[in-house]
């Protein structure tokens, strides 16, 4: 049972938010993986290495009806999404594990998610979870055989996006699970009305030039979802009008890039960066960061467009131009207002499945 597996991270483009209410949401994935890797082992105990949030190993094993049995209740706790994995493979995975005459190694590796620059580490808000859990629930899977990965990864979404819900707490979207299973573009829809949430593949349109900038902090996704509901359930009205005339822009934006429009989607990450903004003053979520209101200004005075991606409130933004010289400007202006370009391009490959003879730590 020597595995490798890997997800990409993603970034929203479109969509935010009013992905919530069923609109279309455009993302994006980027090459920054997180890596899983299983090996087997002596002995009946499996061993976490995770040194991105650990700097020791947590010890595990099953019992009898296949539950996940930590040695230290610490641990466990920082691994929590680990767990969550564990329990939601269900009773394939449970009784494939009573019958491990052996235990594994797990490694789990997102160092790629994190920003390393001046000394310090900050996560660049590219779904490390969503991958992590796309990359570990698919590897641990081959274990029972019962969910072995498919050509099919839309058949595989829905088991993936109710584990991960599960760790947030009923919160999301399911967006950043869906692009790193899927990988490349792709138009994005939840559930809804019986019908299972859709990852459609897309093109990006070629003659869109775009870049990407870390705000220079770090975002809670659950606590700016939090905010809202809090704010909706008090503004009823108010909260249904914005999400009107966001859900309005992603559908443009999303046929124009099915269209093939540069010009026309452009316009609509426009307007929705602009009704983004008016949703964040109502509401006072906090998605335009100082930071990203100071990039937008850069953006608009060096002809590009620019929104913040996700939820917001820091993380990382994209810039869109037609001109490359426009957009060679922009980078000049953000070098010299203090930021600057995350390098991270297009990963068409999504979820990925190695098995090895023999795996190196």
């Amino acid at each position: 049972m020597n595995i490798v597996a890997s997800a990409p991270g993603k970034v929203v483009l479109l969509g935010e938010y009013a992905v919530l209410e069923g609109a279309p949401a455009l993302s994006m994935a980027v090459d920054r993986r997180a890596v899983v890797k299983i090996e087997s082992r002596a002995g009946e105990h499996c061993h976490v290495h995770a040194p991105d949030i650990l700097d020791a190993a947590a010890s595990l094993k099953f019992s009898a009806n296949g539950e996940p049995q930590w040695a230290d209740a610490a641990a466990a706790k920082s691994l929590a999404l680990v767990d969550q994995v564990l329990r939601g493979l269900g009773q394939p995975f449970a009784v494939a594990c009573q019958g491990l005459e052996q235990g594994f190694d797990l490694r789990l590796d997102t160092s790629a998610f994190f920003d390393a620059s001046g000394g310090q580490r900050h996560k660049l808000g590219l779904g490390s979870s969503a991958a992590l859990t796309v990359a570990l629930a698919s590897a641990l899977s081959q274990v029972s055989d019962e969910h072995a990965a498919s050509p099919d990864r839309n058949s595989q979404l829905d088991r993936l996006l109710r584990i991960h819900r599960d760790f947030q707490g009923g919160q999301g979207s399911g967006v950043d699970v869906a692009t790193s299973l899927v990988g490349g573009l792709i138009e994005y829809r939840i559930a809804g009305h019986g019908k299972p949430a859709q990852a459609l593949p897309i093109r990006w349109p070629a003659s869109v030039r775009l870049c990407f900038v870390w705000s220079g902090s770090s975002a809670s996704t659950p606590k700016l979802l939090g905010t809202l509901r809090a704010w909706r359930s008090a503004h009823a009205a108010d909260y249904a009008a914005h999400m009107v005339a966001l859900s309005a822009s992603a559908e443009a934006g999303a046929a124009a890039v099915r269209e093939q429009n540069a010009e026309s989607f452009l316009s609509s990450v426009a307007q929705f960066s602009k009704e983004l903004l008016q949703l964040d003053r109502a509401s006072g979520l906090g998605i335009f960061s100082a930071e990203h209101l100071r990039l937008a200004e850069l953006a608009r005075k060096s002809a590009v467009i620019y929104k913040s991606c996700g939820a917001g409130g820091g993380d990382v933004g994209a810039a869109f131009a037609l001109d490359p010289a426009s957009l060679r400007h922009f980078a000049a202006a953000l070098e010299s207002a203090g930021f600057r370009c995350v390098p991270m391009s297009l990963d068409d490959e999504g979820l990925r499945l190695e098995f090895m003879e023999n795996i190196e730590a």
